[in-house]
């Protein structure tokens, strides 16, 4: 992560500046507005530290934020496939139970026209007449 992208992100990340130099108060972060030369003067200021320790514990957090975000990343993609697996199951399971349903309508439709022939004749014409009906006009 370069300093622009800390920089952007500064609403976000400064609570991990205050965790690493908690000597800063809030409104030393908001001074600072995720400018890098502003939390090097506030870190020496408040720690009394020279500028080469500032510049080099600066870099260290910076990295760590790095191999944070990557372990963050890493974890979202598995929480993703775990919920990708999850969503195929479930959709496979529906699947299996539409057809089951859908084999079962046909199968009721099926004895109840070997049942009753006349009766399914008599509702398909009755059907037929009344579309021709509607769409006649």
């Amino acid at each position: 992560m370069d300093w622009t992208q800390v920089e952007g992100n500064w609403k976000q990340i400064k609570g991990r500046v205050k965790e690493r130099w908690g000597k800063l108060t809030n409104d030393d972060l908001t001074a600072i507005a995720g400018r890098r030369d502003r939390l090097e003067g506030m870190i020496q200021e408040r720690y009394g530290y020279a500028s080469a320790r500032v510049r080099n514990e600066i870099e260290d957090w910076q990295r760590s934020l790095e191999s944070g975000l990557d372990e963050q990343i890493a974890s979202l993609r598995s929480g993703i496939q775990t919920l990708s697996s999850a969503v195929e199951r479930i959709a496979d399971e529906q699947l299996t139970h539409t057809r089951s349903t859908a084999e079962k309508a046909l199968n009721d439709a099926e004895e109840a026209f070997r049942r009753n022939p006349l009766v399914v004749i008599a509702v398909a014409l009755g059907l037929g007449f009344l579309i021709g009906m509607l769409t006649r006009r």
